[in-house]
């Protein structure tokens, strides 16, 4: 299990790798895709991350041309939002990594449903497990 865990990350960071964004911008870009703009206090706490870490990352995506800042009528708070460049390259690279998967599925066959069933299965269990023994650390 172990070599296959191995191997499965092996090929993740590979794949990654031929990325165009960073995996900081990628998890940045994600929260967006449900067309919602956010506080940087709002990004910090759906990342799960310091609130100096997330503002570097956004600063970056800033310069990068992925991310905007703005601010609405009547209100402190900078919202942040994807550019349409931002936009773009996320779903250029999730199409890159869907793409992947599917040939990795079509290669299954008539087995693909089980093996997604098994896998989600296997999964909920594992999260379980490891959020149970993070509990008693």
């Amino acid at each position: 299990m172990g070599a296959l865990v191995t191997r499965l990350e092996r090929i993740r960071r590979m794949q990654t790798n031929q990325m165009d964004l960073g995996t900081a911008d990628l998890r940045i870009l994600w929260l967006f895709a449900d067309g919602r703009s956010r506080t940087l206090k709002e990004i910090s706490a759906d990342l799960n991350l310091e609130q100096s870490t997330v503002n570097r990352q956004i600063n970056a995506a800033i310069n990068e041309g992925l991310l905007q800042r703005s601010r609405e009528a009547g209100s402190a708070a900078r919202r942040i939002s994807p550019t349409v460049h931002g936009v773009t390259a996320f779903e250029r690279d999730i199409e890159k990594s869907r793409a992947a998967l599917q040939v990795g599925l079509d290669a299954l066959g008539d087995d693909a449903e089980n093996f997604l069933g098994s896998f989600n299965r296997f999964l909920d269990v594992y999260e379980g497990a490891v959020r149970s023994s993070g509990d008693t650390v």
